[in-house]
């Protein structure tokens, strides 16, 4: 009875499937090898839950599970995944972590569990992940994070919860986590307070702060103070003031801490006070402002492991607002301030639409969408603007003279027009400008000396354009140049030198016509590089990109942004090529002629990418060690054969000629013994006779020596 028992049991397990299967040997998911990695794709596969399923336990392997319908985790969800690396759970509807869930992942330093539906973080979220080191969240409903959920993620570095409800941070969040990039953007944030939060992160080098709706009083003036002390290589994305309606639209790092707190100075913080009647608002009212820099995202088609800056598909654009500021009534001016607002009326150029902004309260002149064909149809012209918005406009070209006199420009955006020519000179004087706009444009060539003069340029927006060609040192008179957008042209190559002198954060090259890019002297100049983005290009994946492939495995994966698709060759086609052997890309690379040692024909010897067997190169060995020396013992023998002949045909002719020589010898000897047997018997009566019979003999004997 017992053990029809323990039969109908273990039935009823099997059948509702409480057998643990893996994923790789019963080819569950695709599971690929990549230099003792696995990779086990897994991907929109309609899981609801893990728990009856395993990965292998004699490889460490990346988990990909994005796309699938894992809505909420429950305890030891992954106990059955402990060799995994990273993990992907991206776009599964997921709205809950029950603590424990990620128990057994000790190895897992990469987290991404963007594009999902998680509302929290609650204290023991993470419990587990006693490795993690890059933690990506964005677009979620995240709102509530208790204080201590990173408690003990102690090597946590990367932090990304952009785009999220999150109104606040709790105090001592960071406390023991070593965070060195945060993205902060698209929440809705008022106040970061230093104590308790922005002192316990040192070391940031990264930090993004855009698109929250900030509110520049008292207690923001410890955030201005924090960001200005951040080591000067550090990205910092831009605050821009959401209240009070005195500063909406100023840079945080341009209002001064007087203004950010008038109280401290003994008047009162007008963001406490009512706002003002309509019958005390008379002046006129400001519409526009200043743009913030569009924030390093990639663009939509973007997919694989996103990194801070560049998170994943599904990735809004941020849109430009701030040129668009609300209507809301402003005080009447007075004092100082009633001869600044006079200043904007008379200089703000029709149709434009102007507003103080920034500490030096310089004029934002928003002419966005206006069809204005050249610079200098501004009238009057707003020499003193502070940021200048061209955009969606007709303008052709950029002339030398048509920026003279704007000294105090910050920002510039001459975006979507079309641009074909901007004059070398142009901005010689621009020594203010700090972000420049020339995206949607028409440009074809860069040059040094289109850039002269931007001496203090941080941020350069050249996508979309007809670029074609650019000069080795084109960014070197742009020291300060920390991020730059090249994406989406038509470049081929990148010169010698390109980078040299400039000390680049982030750069985006994709979707362009690159096969391969050269590490020596272009790519190995971007030593502060954070961030690159090369997906959508046409990677030629044989020998030229070795030495390159090898450059992107030294960076790291939360570097690359997106995937490295090949193109070429056919049977590469669409394998990111860092995951494809490099002897496979390049064979002739490993048939070369090994250093001089002593090789057997059954010897091994060791590849990048594993081992082979010593006849894979034995041809071209025996070619050169037993053919050559072959021939030339084959030659050595002919010359010797062909000398030995002409020797022996040479004795022949000579002993020929001398038996000759002897046959005639004696044939004269003997008609000279005649002729004078001739001579002497014919004796003095026969003179007549005798001389004769001499003279025939003298004729004979003549012709026989001729002969």
């Amino acid at each position: 009875m017992l053990l029809w028992v323990v039969l109908l049991n273990a039935a009823l397990c099997v059948a509702s499937g409480n057998v643990t299967r893996d994923v790789c040997q019963e080819q569950i998911c695709s599971c690929t090898e990549v230099e003792g990695d696995v990779h086990i794709g897994c991907e929109k596969r309609s899981f609801t839950t893990l728990q009856h399923l395993t990965g292998p336990s004699s490889h460490f392997y990346h988990l990909l599970l994005h796309g699938n319908s894992l809505s909420r985790l429950f305890p030891n969800e992954f106990a059955n995944f402990y060799n995994a690396v990273s993990l992907h759970l991206e776009n599964n509807g997921l709205h809950d972590i029950v603590p424990g869930a990620f128990l057994g992942l000790q190895l897992v330093k990469r987290l991404h569990i963007n594009n999902n539906k998680i509302r929290s973080f609650r204290k023991s979220t993470f419990l587990g992940l006693d490795d993690l080191e890059y933690l990506q969240a964005d677009f979620n409903l995240l709102r509530d994070i208790d204080p201590a959920v990173f408690r003990d993620l102690n090597k946590l570095e990367v932090l990304i919860l952009n785009d999220n409800l999150i109104s606040a941070l709790p105090i001592n969040v960071f406390q023991h986590v070593p965070i060195t990039h945060l993205d902060l953007r698209g929440n809705r944030i008022k106040t970061l307070p230093y104590e308790g939060i922005l002192e316990q992160i040192p070391g940031i080098v990264e930090v993004l702060l855009e698109d929250n709706p900030w509110d520049c009083n008292c207690d923001l003036v410890s955030l201005k103070e924090w960001l200005e002390n951040i080591p000067p290589n550090a990205l910092i994305g831009r605050v821009i003031c959401e209240a009070p309606t005195r500063l909406q639209g100023s840079d945080l790092n341009e209002t001064s801490e007087e203004e950010l707190c008038p109280s401290q100075r003994g008047g009162a913080d007008t963001s406490l006070v009512a706002p003002p009647t309509q019958d005390e608002t008379s002046g006129p009212v400001a519409h526009g402002g200043g743009p913030r820099p569009t924030p390093y995202k990639p663009s939509a088609d973007a997919s694989g492991p996103p990194t801070p800056g560049g998170h994943g598909a599904k990735s809004r654009s941020k849109s430009r607002e701030n040129w668009q500021l609300k209507t809301k009534p402003t005080p009447g001016p007075t004092g100082a301030s009633e001869a600044k607002e006079q200043l904007r009326n008379a200089t703000c150029p029709q149709p434009c639409n102007c507003k103080l902004v920034g500490s030096r309260q310089g004029l934002g002149v928003n002419c966005e969408g206006k069809k204005i064909e050249s610079l200098s149809n501004l009238k009057p012209r707003p020499l003193a603007a502070h940021e200048l918005n061209m955009r969606d406009n007709n303008i052709h070209a950029v002339k030398k003279t048509q920026l003279l006199g704007y000294a105090s420009l910050n920002l510039l955006d001459l975006g979507g027009n079309n641009i074909k020519a901007i004059d070398n000179g142009t901005f010689q004087n621009q020594t203010e400008l700090r972000w420049l706009y020339m995206d949607k444009n028409y440009l074809d060539t860069l040059m040094a000396e289109m850039f002269a003069g931007l001496v203090n340029l941080e941020y350069l927006s050249l996508e979309y354009n007809d670029i074609q060609l650019i000069a080795a040192g084109a960014f070197s008179p742009m020291p300060n140049l920390r991020v730059l957008f090249l994406n989406n042209n038509l470049l081929k190559s990148l010169p010698l030198d390109a980078f040299l002198g400039i000390s680049l954060s982030k750069i985006s090259l994709h979707n362009n016509y690159f096969s391969y890019l050269p590490v020596a002297g272009v790519l190995d100049q971007l030593n502060s590089i954070i961030q690159i983005d090369l997906h959508g290009n046409p990677w030629d994946c044989s020998c030229n990109i070795v030495p390159f492939k090898q450059w992107t495995e030294k960076l790291g994966a939360d570097v690359i942004v997106s995937d490295l698709k090949c193109e070429s060759p056919e049977e590469f086609w669409k394998r990111d090529f860092r995951y494809v052997r490099n002897d496979l890309m390049c064979p002739r690379l490993y048939e070369r002629i090994p250093p001089p040692t002593s090789l057997s024909k059954n010897s091994t010897f060791t590849l990048d990418s594993g081992t082979r067997s010593n006849s894979y190169i034995e041809p071209n060995r025996v070619s050169i060690s037993v053919l050559v020396p072959g021939l030339l013992l084959v030659f050595v023998t002919s010359a010797f054969t062909v000398v030995g002949m002409l020797v022996f045909i040479l004795r022949n002719r000579k002993r020929s000629k001398r038996r000759d020589g002897n046959s005639s010898a004696s044939e004269i000897n003997s008609l000279q013994t005649v002729c004078d047997s001739s001579y002497w018997h014919s004796g003095p009566y026969h003179a007549d006779a005798g001389a004769q019979r001499g003279f025939d003999c003298t004729t004979h004997l003549s012709t026989t020596n001729d002969a």
